[in-house]
């Protein structure tokens, strides 16, 4: 079976300058390489507008918004694995109209929703490509109190909630954390009212080292002390576990993160849930602390994304339901 992946962005946007990680394009990398290690598949490869099918392949699976290109492949499935600022309900009556033939979902409650509207798809929750996310031996150049990984996406209140109770410790924030304010050369408009700028906003761009190398961020997860989760709401709203969780899981990192339903019920002992807040820096205080609970922790959360959430098995469950719909 010859397989693809369709990124809506051109290969490589990831590396330019100013620009975010996307990690959907990490993504989709690491699935062709893990379907690659099946006998069923001849080819798996990531298209972008840039670098389009030669020829007409099985299947395509589509990681945006992207229509189905029906000359690409025999069959066209979506993967509903992003957030809408609109709700993934308002999304997903739009890619019903689409007409795809086939549809896989990160959140269960969509898929219910789906479902409920006549319609087929599988859950395919995310995995941890083990083969690029395993402990690794510490790096002192990542020997934080406190790491994330992101971008300034998630909005005020979140990242406010999240993230910011986090500066008060050793913090290494990594990503896309832009100077806040208008640029000095811009010429001033003194009538004209600003909103005021957050306070995250101010300070996350005074302490982001930037963008981190992508072969060193397992060497981060390995290597503080504690690792933050922040949830985009929209996947809160709909029960996702997010792939930065099981990504810090599987190289034993310590993981304190905001509360998704569906983690509280079937992770608990696996990382430290908090509501935010005061709450999260008496947290952070509490576990710089406390290493043999931090170490226990950790390895309970290894040994579960392990066993139930690696990309191997994610993309058996993904090429079964493939199966179905050809």
């Amino acid at each position: 079976m010859k397989m693809g992946f369709y990124l809506k962005w051109p290969k490589g946007y990831s590396g330019t300058k100013g620009c975010n990680v996307l990690g959907d394009e990490l993504y989709a990398e690491s699935m062709c390489r893990t379907l690659l290690k099946s006998e069923s598949i001849d080819s798996a490869e990531l298209y972008t507008p840039d670098c389009l099918p030669k020829e007409k392949i099985d299947v395509m699976i589509y990681l945006n918004d992207t229509p189905p290109h029906r000359d690409w492949a025999k069959k066209h499935l979506l993967y509903i694995q992003n957030a809408y600022g609109e709700g993934s309900d308002k999304a997903l009556e739009k890619f019903h109209l689409a007409e795809y033939d086939g549809y896989a979902f990160i959140s269960n409650r969509l898929l219910d929703v789906h479902r409920a509207a006549g319609f087929q798809g599988v859950f395919l929750p995310f995995g941890v490509n083990t083969d690029l996310f395993y402990p690794r031996k510490k790096d002192n150049r990542y020997d934080f109190d406190v790491a994330y990984i992101g971008n300034d996406i998630k909005g005020e209140a979140r990242a406010t909630r999240y993230l910011l109770p986090a500066a008060r410790f050793r913090f290494g924030l990594f990503g896309n954390w832009p100077y806040p304010g208008p640029l000095k050369k811009q010429r001033i408009i003194f009538w004209k009212q600003y909103d005021p700028i957050p306070e995250y906003k101010k300070i996350f761009y005074r302490i982001s080292k930037g963008k981190i190398p992508q072969d060193d961020v397992p060497l981060l997860y390995s290597s503080a002390k504690i690792n933050l989760n922040c949830t985009h709401q929209d996947c809160v709203d709909w029960d996702v576990i997010t792939l930065r969780t099981f990504e810090v899981l599987a190289c034993r990192g310590f993981l304190i993160t905001d509360k998704v339903p569906v983690a509280e019920k079937t992770m608990q002992g696996c990382m430290v849930f908090t509501d935010g807040g005061n709450d999260l820096t008496e947290r952070i205080g509490y576990y710089i602390d406390h290493e043999s609970e931090r170490v226990k922790i950790s390895q309970k959360g290894y040994e579960y994304t392990l066993r139930h959430a690696t990309l191997e098995s994610r993309m058996k469950e993904l090429l079964a339901y493939i199966d179905e719909i050809l």
